[in-house]
Parts: C-alpha cells; sequence; structure tokens
C-alpha cells in the first residue's frame, strides 16, 4: 500500500480574480477513505475536479503514484471514478440502461460490460430496480445508481462528492455502508461532506479545509488525540473559533493602529491649531494693548491741548494731573 498515492503539492486555484484555494498540500493514502471537510462554499468541491483534472491549478501540481496527472491523463483519467452530489445519470433510462451507457463511455467490451453489470447492480442492491426508470427510484437508490455510475469501469480511485446530501439518517448509514464494502473491494476512497459525524465512522484520513486553506490533516484519532476531543465535531468547533479569534485579533490589531494613527494625527492638528489660536489670542493682545494705549495717549493729547489752548495761565501741576487721569 502506497501511503501517498495521490499528492497534492502547493495547488492554488482561482476563478478571474476569486481564489478559492491557496497553497494547499496534502496526500492521499492508497486502499483507504479519504474525507475532505468544510463548510459549504470552502472548496471542497474544486479539489476533487482538480484531482480529476477537470480543473487546471493556477499554481502547483498533482501528482499520482509520483506522476504529474495532467501531463499523463490519458493514461491515468480512467482510474478514477466520480460521483457528483447533484447526480450524473438520465432520469429517462432504468437502472440497467444507465449503467450500461456509462461502461460503453468507459469502452468497455460488451463481454466484460455484462458480467461487471451484474456485479456492480448486486453491490449497490439493486437488483429488485434494475428495470425501473430512475425517475421513479428513491433519493437513497438514485444515490446508490449515481455510484453504480462512477465504478462500472472498475476504477482504483472512487471519488464522491456529499454523497449522503439530503438523506435521512437511515438512508445515510445505507449509503455509509456501501462506501466501506466499495473500499473492502480495494478502492481509494475520496469524499467530501459537512456532517463531520461521518467522518469519524468511515474515514481512515481527515483532511480540514478553511478559509481556503488545508489547516489540519491526519487520522481522525490523531486528530482527535492532537486537540483532545471524543468526536470530529468537537476539534472542528475548536479549530474554526481558534482561527476566528485569531482573525479578531488581528482586526482589533488593526483597529487599535488605525486609532492611534488617527489620535496622532488629531493630537498634531490639536498642537497646530493651539499653537494657531495662542498666536491670534496674543496677536489680539498685543492689539488690544495698542488700541488702549493710543486711546490714552488720544485722551492725553486732547487734554493737554484744552490746558494749553484754553487756559490763559496754564500751571506745571495741570499737566501732571492730566498725566495721572485725575
Amino acid at each position: 500500500m502506497d501511503s501517498e498515492l495521490i499528492q497534492v503539492k502547493d495547488v492554488t486555484k482561482k476563478f478571474k480574480k476569486n481564489l478559492v484555494l491557496d497553497n494547499i498540500s496534502f496526500s492521499i493514502p492508497e486502499g483507504q477513505i479519504t474525507g475532505i471537510v468544510g463548510a459549504s462554499g470552502e472548496g471542497k468541491s474544486t479539489i476533487l475536479k482538480l484531482l480529476i483534472g477537470f480543473y487546471k491549478p493556477n499554481k502547483g501540481r498533482i501528482f499520482f503514484l509520483r506522476r504529474d496527472i495532467l501531463k499523463d491523463f490519458k493514461n491515468v483519467k480512467n482510474i478514477f471514478g466520480f460521483a457528483t452530489e447533484d447526480g450524473s445519470f438520465y432520469e429517462d433510462l432504468n437502472v440497467r440502461e444507465n449503467i450500461l451507457h456509462f461502461g460503453r463511455l468507459y469502452k468497455i467490451k460488451n463481454s466484460e460490460l455484462k458480467s461487471r453489470l451484474k456485479e456492480v447492480i448486486n453491490l449497490v442492491e439493486l437488483n429488485k430496480a434494475e428495470r425501473t426508470r430512475a425517475r421513479y427510484l428513491s433519493v437513497g437508490m438514485k444515490k446508490r445508481l449515481d455510484i453504480a455510475c462512477a465504478i462500472i469501469h472498475d476504477p482504483q480511485i472512487l471519488i464522491l462528492d456529499e454523497p449522503t446530501a439530503d438523506l435521512d439518517p437511515l438512508l445515510r448509514d445505507e449509503i455509509l455502508d456501501l462506501i466501506i464494502k466499495i473500499k473492502r473491494e480495494g478502492k481509494t476512497i475520496i469524499l467530501t461532506t459537512q456532517l463531520l459525524e461521518e467522518m469519524d465512522i468511515v474515514c481512515d484520513k481527515v483532511a480540514i479545509l478553511h478559509d481556503k486553506k488545508i489547516v489540519e490533516e491526519g487520522t481522525p484519532d490523531y486528530i482527535k488525540s492532537k486537540y483532545k476531543c471524543g468526536n470530529l465535531s468537537d476539534v472542528f468547533d475548536i479549530i474554526f473559533s481558534g482561527i476566528k479569534l485569531k482573525d479578531k485579533i488581528k482586526e482589533k490589531k488593526k483597529n487599535e493602529e488605525k486609532n492611534k494613527l488617527k489620535q496622532k494625527e488629531k493630537g498634531n492638528s490639536d498642537s497646530f491649531a493651539n499653537e494657531v489660536e495662542k498666536e491670534f489670542k496674543e496677536i489680539e493682545k498685543k492689539d488690544k494693548f495698542e488700541n488702549n494705549k493710543a486711546k490714552i495717549n488720544n485722551g492725553i493729547e486732547d487734554q493737554i491741548e484744552k490746558i494749553l489752548y484754553k487756559s490763559e495761565n496754564p500751571k506745571i501741576e495741570d499737566f501732571g494731573k492730566v498725566k495721572r487721569g485725575e
């Protein structure tokens, strides 16, 4: 068994200016079930489409057995089976016809296809519904049909995008049992989900995706032990609350720095304003003093003039009285 059957190395994916995956790296072991978990819209489906070569990374490389998947795509494409979240089968074809159709798309010979068809129908337990049109199947049966179409060509790796989405607990358990059964057939399985309890039940390895990055990777037991938790749901809460806390601390520091800068600018501005105001007050005070001085001088001059011109015999004492303001 190869512990690194698939290697994702430093992969970045953008859609125009929208960054979806930021320099992610992780590996997928052979013969095991690897779960990629994250909130809706985190980029889980994008990772799966990168693995099968549907998307090309803007940066980084993806390897299968040390071979670049994109450079050797013709030789590696048939090793993958892919069941999408919404289903790829045709509603107007019955179970048997749908599976045969996908077998022919993979160019399986008719003799092999018939025997393989029987094996797959038995594996997904659709024996009693093989002549039923897909549109009349239950939700759980449709999930089984989609998986059957994905494994008809006997791929080495099965990729399942949200295989238990929209299922009630009973149907979910049935699909999880089917996934474990397929693993026992020697398949490597990669699945995505938002339900952490599923990872605990079926996955040998888990990669947690958040904010465009793989923030944790390892076996469920290793991750639970690392965070001292009894289940992955609690681990998820700790990781995400921790990340949110770090984000809040960063945001708080940024705001504090902005406030300091504003205070500094305000302080400089206030200091300048105070200096200007002080200067104006000094000027005003000086002007007021000069005005008062001028008034006093003008008053003294008027009185002296009266003494000089209105008094026939002015005395020295009279001038002294004027100066003292008497």
